[in-house]
């Protein structure tokens, strides 16, 4: 993997008035490959292997210029302009060996055996301008407009029909400095969420031959407007920050997971891929805070919101009425960071984050906790 970037700023002889360019280069290789070795069948010896070699990059080049400048004492205007440049390519074949004797054999058929060349192009500019007063308030408004093209194609299509499309994307911020450091802020923004190399890979994930899971290299970004309104204070070495949010997506991507017969094992298969199909509404609260007591240092707090998801598709346009569902429920997580000084230099550090199950169209996805002491 390689992650490269150079940055040049020029700053006027004008406090805050700045010209800035970048040019960045990232390359993520991503394969994914397994073998599976199946020694019987329902108690009859049946040895056979399957083996998937899935090749897989991401690379993206992107270059930026920004410009700021004070056009008053308490005004400031941004402009900016930015391209990207993505590739994602996957290339993917499946062997078999059908006497589980090592003599694996190329399966020629397409749906396991293919690639995706997936290029896509981003275009953007941007504009925002920050209004401060002597009462405490502070303005800042901005907009970028986004345009995007997708060529996309693989070895069986030559040309995977992906149109372009635009995208306004707004934002305003509103906030308000009281007495003794607390301050009030109220926010919108809408964001923009394009499928990454997981959701769109077609290759056949078949290592459990009962729960299988393929991309969809058609699918289209997520639109998500974020609302929030927040309050933060400051008590005797504690700051604290607590902020409620309300998330509307549309276009959501969700994972799709139907049942499927499999008559050689005489047993079902779940079958998972993505699709455009959710609609959701997310409503909660986020509180944080940050604690220093004489040599400890803490950090850390909580997300709790209640999803409210539905498949934003009819039923008599979806050909599995299976993907036809609605689901909502509690989402939790927390994090917490911390350090304590020793004598002569040396530190405890430890952090700590627990992820809560994730509700999904179909059902809900186990959480997952992750911690360390260095």
């Amino acid at each position: 993997s390689i992650d490269a970037n150079v940055t040049f700023t020029h700053q006027y002889e004008k406090p805050s008035k700045e010209l800035s360019f970048l040019a960045g280069y990232s390359r993520d290789k991503q394969d994914n490959d397994f073998e599976r070795l199946t020694r019987e069948i329902n108690d009859v010896v049946l040895p056979q292997g399957i083996v998937n070699i899935n090749n897989s990059t991401n690379e993206e080049l992107t270059f930026q210029v920004d410009y700021q400048t004070p056009i008053a004492q308490n005004q400031m205007l941004e402009i900016g302009a930015k391209n990207i440049m993505r590739m994602v390519f996957s290339d993917y074949a499946y062997f078999e060996d059908p006497e589980g004797d090592g003599s694996y054999n190329r399966v020629e058929n397409e749906s396991f055996s293919n690639n995706l060349n997936y290029n896509q192009n981003v275009s953007s500019g941007y504009l925002s301008y920050t209004l401060s007063t002597n009462t405490g308030y502070s303005f800042k408004a901005g907009t970028r407009y986004e345009y995007t093209t997708i060529d996309a194609y693989s070895l069986s299509d030559d040309d995977i029909e992906i149109p372009s499309y635009g995208a306004l994307v707004p934002s305003v911020n509103v906030s308000k400095k009281l007495k003794t450091g607390k301050t009030v802020k109220a926010a919108y923004n809408r964001r923009i969420q394009r499928p990454s190399i997981r959701y769109l890979n077609p290759n056949v994930q078949s290592s459990n031959p009962f729960d299988i899971t393929y991309g969809n290299p058609s699918l289209d970004p997520e639109f998500t407007n974020n609302f929030e309104l927040s309050y933060s204070t400051f008590i005797k070495g504690t700051s604290l920050n607590f902020s409620g949010f309300w998330r509307n997506t549309n276009n959501g991507i969700q994972e799709v997971r139907s049942v499927i017969g499999n008559v050689e094992t005489d047993a079902d298969t779940v079958e998972t891929t993505y699709r455009n199909i959710g609609q959701e509404d997310a409503v909660g609260m986020n509180v944080f805070a940050n604690v220093n007591v004489g040599k400890l240092s803490l950090n850390g707090g909580t997300d709790f919101y209640y999803v409210m998801l539905d498949n934003n598709i009819p039923v008599v346009d979806d050909e599995s009425a299976q993907s036809s569902a609605s689901n909502e429920g509690w989402v939790v997580s927390y994090r917490l960071f911390g350090s304590y000084n020793l004598t002569k230099g040396w530190g405890i550090q430890f952090f700590g984050f627990y992820r809560g199950r994730q509700v999904q169209l179909q059902g809900t996805q186990g959480g997952f906790g992750i911690y360390s002491v260095g």
